[in-house]
């Protein structure tokens, strides 16, 4: 009987030592100053690749738009970037500068556009000034056109990076009813360091 007494609260006091653990490391988690980035200062109203300057820095927008129209809605304020649809290559989202305290986290919140097919995405980061793209989290499919749906992505990247959303190019779904390629609104882009 001692003995699973014993034992018992051996396991009891692991638990909580690994729990205390997970808390401490997500009380760590900081926002960087000036996120999440919600895109209200930097009104483009065309696709065309641009960059431009928000509160968090300059952003590249190519195949992108700033824009507030009835379907793009946005989770804060009034304007969400919206990306092209039917595109045969990337269209990017990118950050044209480095955080320099690394990243424990990312959120941002994403959803389709109007009455468009689903889309397909992804999160990457760069640690060498965008010479170089890593994918990051898994690939994720906007298929809710109604409200946004928040992304959390964990990490544990050191020095100095910078992220990018990546919709992917699937290709022209006028021209082949089987590609789905829809637009994509994202908004409010939040990174997070670890001290």
């Amino acid at each position: 009987m001692d003995n699973r007494y014993n034992r018992y609260n051996r396991i009891l006091a692991l638990f909580f030592v690994v729990m205390t653990g997970a808390f401490v490391s997500k009380a760590q988690d900081k926002l960087y100053p000036q996120y999440p980035e919600s895109f209200e200062t930097g009104n483009k109203m065309n696709y065309r690749i641009d960059d431009i300057d928000l509160p968090t820095g300059r952003w590249r927008l190519d195949n992108a738009v700033i824009q507030n129209q009835k379907y793009d809605g946005a989770v804060s304020g009034e304007y969400a970037v919206r990306m092209i649809f039917n595109n045969t290559a990337s269209a990017y989202l990118q950050m044209m500068y480095d955080l320099p305290k690394g990243a424990s986290k990312v959120e941002f919140w994403y959803k389709g556009f109007a009455l468009d097919k689903p889309c397909m995405f992804q999160l990457e980061y760069s640690t060498n000034k965008g010479k170089k793209w890593q994918p990051i989290g898994d690939l994720i499919v906007a298929t809710d056109k109604q409200k946004y749906t928040k992304a959390e992505i964990d990490m544990d990247i050191d020095g100095r990076v910078r992220f990018r959303i990546n919709k992917i190019g699937l290709g022209d779904g006028a021209k082949n009813p089987e590609i789905s390629n829809g637009r994509l609104n994202i908004d409010d882009f939040a990174v997070y360091y670890k001290e």
